[in-house]
C-alpha cells in the first residue's frame, strides 16, 4: 500500500506537533502527514516540566527563546494547560551581571529578597536572588492532546507506527512502516527527539555528534503556596518549580549519564533520589526532605548546546538535539524548517 504526501513529520513531540503546525499555516493545499511511534506527546514530551524561561547560552538560543516567548503567549486566553509564575535566579554575587546577559530584557531582573521563604542562601554572602518575570509551565502532553483535533482535520495523524526505513527516490523518500505500508513524501522532516540510534535513520545523522543523555526531575510532596515562584540556580544549571496543577513542587537538576537509550533510562534509582536532595539541601533543606518519587526520560543534546536544524539533502531535514528545551524551543525551531522548505520547491 502507498500513501502519497508533499511533507511527512516523523516524531509527535512537541517539536512535531509545532512543525505540523506551522507547516499547515505555510501550505495550506499541502498534503501534509505525521507519523508517531507511540501516541503523539506519549516520548520525552509527556514526562517533561514544560518549563519556559526567557534564557538562551547564546545569541541564537536567545533569539529562539524570544520567538517561542511570543509564540505562546496567545494560548492564555484559549484554554491551554499553561501556569504562569513569578521567577527567581539565584546566583554568585561575583557574576550576577554577567548571568543576566543570558536572559532576555522581558525578564526585567532586579536585586531582591529571596520572593520564597523555602529558599536560603549560603551564610558566606556570596549569593544573590533576583526577581524577574516571563516564566510558565505547561503540561506538554495536555498541549499537544489539545491541538490534535484541529491538526487531524489537516494532516493525516499515523500513531502507533515506527519507522522502519528511508529509502531516497526520484523527488522525495519512500517511508517503511511497521504496519508493512508504505508513505512516499517529497519532502521529510525528521524530529525524533531522543530516538537517535533508530536504523531508518542512524548512520545519516551520526556526523551531527548529537548524544542522548539521562533527565530526572524528582517530586516534592508537599504542596506549594499560593504565588510560589519557579526558582533558577543558574549556577547548578538546576530548577524548582511550583506544580500548582499537580500539587507538589518539582526539582530538576542536571545529570551526567550520557549514551543512553529511551526506555532503558528509567525507574527511580537510589543515587537519583540522593543526588537531588544533595543539591537541593545547600538551598531548600526542608524540601530536600520531602523528596520520594519523580520521573526519569531522556533527551537530545548537540555538542554546540544549540539546537540543530540542518538539511541531511535535498528531500530530508532534520530538527532536534533540542538539550532538553524541546518545549521551550519548539516554536523557534518549526520556524527554521519552514525557512528550510521554503528554499525548496517541492
Amino acid at each position: 500500500m502507498m500513501n502519497k504526501n508533499d511533507i511527512a513529520i516523523i516524531g509527535g513531540g512537541i517539536i512535531g506537533a509545532v512543525i505540523a503546525r506551522e507547516v499547515i499555516k505555510q501550505y495550506p493545499q499541502a498534503s501534509v502527514s505525521l507519523i508517531e511511534r507511540q501516541l503523539c506527546g506519549a516520548g520525552s514530551s509527556f514526562y517533561s516540566a514544560g518549563v519556559h524561561f526567557p534564557r538562551g547560552i547564546s545569541e541564537r538560543v536567545r533569539e529562539m527563546s524570544r520567538h517561542s516567548h511570543d509564540y505562546y503567549q496567545p494560548f492564555v486566553d484559549d484554554g491551554a494547560p499553561f501556569y504562569f509564575l513569578p521567577m527567581e535566579l539565584v546566583t554568585g554575587k561575583a557574576h550576577w551581571e554577567e548571568t543576566c546577559s543570558n536572559y532576555l530584557p522581558t525578564a526585567g531582573f532586579v536585586l531582591s529578597e529571596s520572593m520564597n521563604p523555602l529558599i536560603y542562601l549560603s551564610e558566606d554572602g556570596g549569593q544573590v536572588v533576583l526577581r524577574g518575570k516571563g516564566a510558565h509551565y505547561a503540561d506538554v502532553f495536555a498541549l499537544i492532546q489539545k491541538w490534535l483535533p484541529v491538526l487531524r482535520s489537516s494532516v493525516a495523524v499515523r500513531e502507533g507506527l515506527r519507522v522502519t526505513a528511508l529509502h531516497p527516490r526520484p523527488g522525495g523518500y519512500d517511508i517503511a512502516l511497521s504496519d508493512d505500508t508504505v508513505q512516499a513524501a517529497s519532502q521529510v522532516i525528521l524530529a525524533p527527539g531522543p530516538w537517535l540510534a533508530e536504523p531508518a535513520w542512524r548512520e545519516r545523522i551520526a556526523g551531527l555528534g548529537i548524544r542522548v543523555k539521562k533527565i530526572v526531575a524528582v517530586h516534592i510532596a508537599s504542596k506549594p503556596e499560593p504565588g510560589a515562584p519557579l526558582t533558577i540556580f543558574h549556577d547548578e544549571d538546576a530548577f524548582l518549580v511550583p506544580c500548582h496543577s499537580r500539587g507538589h513542587w518539582l526539582f530538576s537538576y542536571t545529570c551526567q549519564e550520557w549514551d543512553v537509550l529511551p526506555g532503558e533510562t528509567g525507574p527511580l534509582q537510589a543515587r537519583d533520589l540522593a543526588a537531588a536532595r544533595e543539591l537541593l539541601r545547600r538551598y531548600a533543606p526542608a524540601l530536600a526532605g520531602e523528596i520520594r518519587d519523580g520521573r526519569v526520560f531522556c533527551d537530545a543534546y548537540s555538542p554546540s548546546r544549540e539546537p540543530v536544524i540542518t538539511r541531511l539533502d535535498e528531500h530530508l531535514i532534520f530538527a532536534g538535539g533540542a538539550n532538553g528545551s524541546g518545549y521551550r524551543l519548539a516554536p523557534a525551531i518549526a520556524a527554521d524548517v519552514i525557512h528550510l522548505l521554503t528554499q525548496t520547491a517541492f
